[in-house]
């Protein structure tokens, strides 16, 4: 009798930490709305740039019933996309599962991709906002992702890898330019080698997009519990 092994990358989920913005009591803005803007600005001269600031800063978020996303990746890992058909599909994976979670909640009735044509080279808030505008998007997610791997362990056995792989995202509110939420998670792995995987290098891919794709369901995690929240317009 035959043994059949599964050939797949091991990978052994040790630890994880998701940590969001804590969004700002409703007794903030009531304070605020107590307090004369003479107390406020007291002993204090404004320019044009300060009191845009202030206006910021005392800025109460409030979002439509409805809510279209759209989802921005500043980074470009390489994921070995086109080395074989199983990078293709976790990576087609990762994206589905992102954009399923966002749907979930009855406050988005869309969540989609920025159509990379609308994306300029220079990505500041002006310019991102614009792109998003005409995309008619009332938000946009925009998260980088990152992986580091703990050297040492591979002096113990060269099969054998930790690491740590980190999705950094905000959501930034269209008309008003504010960042309404902010979210960090990250999550470790080993990845051992199978039999299966040409190289090591292809089983730490692996395993990083299988890191990064938890990363990113804790991030839409914390953005639908924020969406669930928010005031409405």
């Amino acid at each position: 009798m035959k043994i059949i092994y599964v050939v797949i990358a091991c990978i052994l989920l040790q630890a994880c930490a998701t940590v969001g913005s804590v969004d700002r009591p409703g007794s903030y803005h009531k304070e605020i709305s107590t307090t004369s803007n003479s107390e406020l600005v007291e002993g204090v001269i404004f320019g044009d740039d300060d009191k845009k600031i202030n206006e910021l800063l005392n800025y109460q978020v409030k979002l439509p019933e409805k809510n279209r996303i759209a989802i921005l990746k500043l980074s470009t890992d390489n994921y070995w996309r086109f080395y074989s058909n199983d990078f293709t599909q976790l990576n087609d994976s990762l994206v589905e599962s992102l954009i399923t979670r966002l749907r979930a909640t009855s406050r988005v009735y869309d969540a989609s991709f920025l159509p990379a044509m609308l994306v300029s080279e220079k990505r500041t808030v002006p310019v991102l906002r614009e792109a998003a505008a005409r995309f008619q998007a009332d938000l946009l997610l925009a998260y980088r992702s990152s992986c580091q791997s703990y050297q040492k362990y591979r002096f113990i056995d060269p099969n054998e890898n930790k690491s740590y792989c980190s999705v950094e995202a905000v959501l930034l509110d269209i008309s008003s330019g504010i960042i309404v939420k902010s979210v960090v998670s990250t999550e470790n792995f080993t990845a051992i080698k199978s039999s299966s995987d040409t190289t090591f290098s292809e089983t730490i891919k692996k395993a990083e997009l299988e890191a990064v794709a938890k990363a990113l369901g804790n991030v839409a995690n914390e953005i639908v519990t924020f969406m669930d929240n928010v005031p409405r317009i």
